[in-house]
């Protein structure tokens, strides 16, 4: 069954198409249709890719950032859960709760779970 002539119109229309997004796995200097990220981020010209260098170069800053304060959070928080009072009556495993630990130590582990969040989405944006 032929089915060439059900293209609209016989194929003989020139129609211009949209430039194809050319994503290179391996190290090259050819930047002819190349996309970065998403396919309206197109580098048509020596110009557009150094911005787009830049702006990959921020993105990955702005990873950066997001660990630090990860690591910044992790740290003030430790700090925290260390100053709260120890409650003789708990178990040995559980003193460095103290009193009223539980939900300032939940609340650390839903904001550190968010900040873990962010970070692997980043990492596989910037990837």
């Amino acid at each position: 069954m032929d089915h060439s002539g059900h293209m609209g119109g016989g194929g003989d229309m020139d129609m211009p198409s949209a430039p194809m997004c050319n994503m290179n796995m391996l190290f090259t200097w050819d930047n002819t249709n190349l996309c970065i990220i998403f396919s309206w981020w197109h580098v048509s010209s020596t110009f557009t890719l150094l911005i787009s260098l830049a702006a990959v170069a921020l993105l990955t800053a702005g990873y950066e950032g997001v660990r630090e304060l990860s690591r910044r959070y992790e740290a003030t928080s430790a700090e925290y859960m260390n100053s709260l009072p120890i409650d003789e009556d708990e178990p040995s495993s559980y003193k460095w709760l103290g009193k009223g630990a539980g939900a300032a130590e939940q609340r650390t582990k839903l904001i550190k779970a968010a900040f873990y969040a962010v970070q692997v989405f980043y990492s596989f944006f910037i990837m």
